[in-house]
């Protein structure tokens, strides 16, 4: 038997417990909060440049010299 009385559109978690509520909202900061970090994250990423000591790249340099007389 069903309570014509409610709308539609009400939800059923929001009827019987107001915590269901708070906690939804919790969830939306942490998902805001989180895609936050991942921007800044990726804007911190974005601004490190990698340069490779001289001394490694005559190593890498050397070495596929080494492997081309070999072919």
């Amino acid at each position: 038997m069903s309570n014509s009385t409610l709308p539609f559109s009400a939800r059923q978690g929001e009827l019987t417990d107001p915590s269901q509520k708070t906690l939804h909202m919790q969830e939306q900061e942490m998902k805001r909060e989180e895609q936050q970090l991942h921007l800044q994250t990726i804007q911190a990423l974005d601004s490190i440049q990698y340069s490779p000591r001289p001394a490694t790249m005559v190593a890498i340099f050397d070495y596929a010299h080494e492997a081309a007389k070999e072919r």
